[in-house]
């Protein structure tokens, strides 16, 4: 998004350079060209009024000389005078007497009897011509016809193309400078955006470490907590526990009002019990202790114990076990832990019952345990808080469950993924890397030869 954003920048930093440099190039031109067509006109007119002086005196064979005398000023290329018919009687060049002049200024002067201006030719003959009339007048007729009212014009023809390359000189100056410039902004705006970008990942690792740091923190007094509970609270749930088994063995059989009453006693002692064994386990996490194990064999014996605590839900078992799934290296007991958080949640999910589907396959390199629930589902808002410790919508509940399995299957290399529809249900899929007896035994054979 940020070199996006560089990009659009300088696109349309280019096009203000551009702007700028097409104004600034124009401006010179036309300055230029004004100044030169000035310089021509006078110049013309100049030549014009000492022409006139000429030919009243009678001094004629004066013109050539000065025609010959202001070419040779600076950017003159040359001065014609023509006939009204645009044949060249006088000039400073005399490669051009007695020749039909090819400028069409002079054409145009003599056609439309006014002054006439613009540019002739190309490359070192590249000129910037001027025509003026010659008018006949009462100086001038003793000599010439009369009836004529035009007898002939002046063309002057001024060099051009020095002019234009200093134009172009100047132009390509600015577009390099430009370029320069546009290039500048450019790298500095990448290295700021750069070093924007280091400071945000500066930024958010100092959060993640204080993140970190304080969940540290958190476990260390949850850790202490713990231990207060494990130290004040399993004492004497044994001790209820034993009274309670104490009190069966003396009250009638027959009593179903009291045995029912013990054994909610029970349960209620077999909850805090696991609640505490929860946050032990989230605050005090045992190192793994692999060994090879069948996964259908574990999820089968888990659901069992799952299935004896949860007898009294109607709900309906459909597996789909895949027979082919080899035996691979977990921590059996932790591995056991995060199948009874798993089908626990997807069971209290359906307290009016529904289908729970258990499945297993291999994918790629890894094993993936499916579980399925047809429960109340997770709310969108609520998917990124799966996982987090002590969050749960639940009346009953620390929100510890599916945080210990989240963290067991993280410790194998493995990922836990979760989707879910509110009010159809919530499918729990468990990966684990596919590491087999036969991949375990060469992995040791490599580390004993190295």
């Amino acid at each position: 998004m940020g070199n996006r954003l560089i990009l659009v920048f300088g696109f349309i930093t280019l096009v203000f350079l551009l702007i700028i440099i097409s104004n600034h190039s124009m401006y010179h031109y036309r300055h230029s060209l004004d100044d030169q067509k000035e310089i021509g006109r006078l110049l013309a007119q100049s030549v014009s009024r000492s022409i006139d002086l000429s030919m009243v005196e009678g001094q004629a064979h004066k013109i050539g000389e000065t025609l010959r005398n202001v070419s040779s000023i600076e950017h003159f290329k040359y001065v014609n005078i023509t006939d009204p018919q645009g044949v060249v009687k006088f000039s400073s060049d005399s490669v051009f007497l007695g020749k039909l002049s090819s400028s069409n200024v002079v054409n145009e002067s003599l056609t439309q009897k006014k002054p006439a201006d613009g540019f002739e030719g190309e490359g070192d003959d590249y000129l910037f011509a001027v025509a003026i009339p010659i008018t006949n007048n009462e100086l001038c007729m003793p000599c010439h016809d009369q009836e004529k009212d035009i007898l002939g014009a002046l063309n002057v023809g001024l060099d051009w193309a020095p002019v234009h390359r200093s134009l172009q000189k100047l132009l390509r100056r600015d577009v390099t400078l430009s370029l320069i410039f546009y290039v500048l902004v450019l790298v500095l705006s990448f290295l700021f955006q750069r070093l924007y970008n280091n400071a945000q990942r500066a930024h958010e690792h100092f959060q993640q470490a204080q993140s970190q740091l304080i969940k540290t923190e958190k476990m260390a007094a949850i850790g202490q907590m713990a231990a207060a509970i494990s130290h004040d609270l399993r004492n004497p749930l044994t001790g209820i526990k034993m009274a309670t088994y104490y009190l069966s063995t003396k009250i009638d059989k027959s009593d179903e009002e009291i045995n029912n009453i013990l054994k909610d006693i029970e349960l209620e002692i077999e909850y805090a019990s696991n609640v505490v064994t929860n946050i032990l386990t989230y605050s005090r996490p045992s190192e793994l202790i692999y060994s090879p194990t069948n996964i259908n064999k574990l999820i089968e014996d888990t659901m069992r114990f799952v299935a004896l605590q949860n007898r009294d839900a109607r709900i309906a078992v459909l597996k789909d076990y895949d027979s082919n799934v080899p035996d691979i290296f977990v921590d059996n007991k932790q591995l056991k832990q995060v199948i009874v958080n798993v089908l626990s949640n997807s069971i209290q999910s359906m307290p009016k019952g529904g289908n729970l589907f258990l499945q297993t396959r291999v994918k790629e390199q890894e094993v993936e345990i499916i579980i399925r629930d047809t429960g109340i589902g997770i709310e969108e808002k609520n998917m990124e808080l799966v996982f987090a410790p002590f969050f749960t919508t639940k009346a009953k509940g620390v929100g510890l469950g599916l945080s210990i399995a989240n963290n067991i299957i993280k410790k194998h290399g493995g990922r836990t993924d979760v989707r879910s529809v509110a009010g159809e249900g919530t499918t729990f899929i468990i990966c684990l890397p596919l590491r087999t007896i036969a991949s375990s035994v060469r992995g040791l054979d490599h580390k004993l030869e190295v």
